[in-house]
């Protein structure tokens, strides 16, 4: 959520940003659903740029799905850990799982790279890929 807001003159961020807002629009237009979680609330309240902390809170207001963390939750986190994804990614992922969606869209490589589970970690540009197929 805020790759917009990161460094638009690298190319693949550029991109990647481009396609945040496409995607963003397509949860506007009620197109594809947004899910919240207790995990992305914390880390987005961490934040210490105070325009995009709020720009992420009122974007997740659009959510029509809320996870929160519970004990099952931490404890697929733990197993996630174990492939070398930090405990804050572990637990993105774990609330992704729990909320059974189909998409992880993450900037983060090496979360696509080494997560193994029950949902597709997947880069803003492929995922709008996946809708035209």
């Amino acid at each position: 959520m805020n790759r917009p807001f990161d460094d638009q003159s690298v190319s693949n961020v550029r991109l990647e940003a481009m396609a945040a807002y496409f995607i963003f629009a397509l949860i506007e237009e009620k197109k594809i659903k947004l899910v919240n979680s207790s995990v992305i609330e914390y880390e987005n309240s961490k934040n210490p740029f105070f325009e995009r902390k709020i720009w992420v809170f009122a974007y997740l207001s659009k959510a029509t799905f809320y996870q929160r963390v519970n004990s099952k939750i931490k404890e697929r986190a733990k197993g996630i850990g174990e492939l070398k994804i930090s405990s804050i990614d572990s637990l993105h992922l774990a609330s992704a799982e729990a909320a059974r969606v189909d998409y992880f869209i993450t900037c983060d490589y090496d979360i696509i790279r080494k997560y193994k589970g029950n949902l597709k970690a997947i880069n803003p540009i492929n995922f709008i890929q996946t809708l035209r197929a």
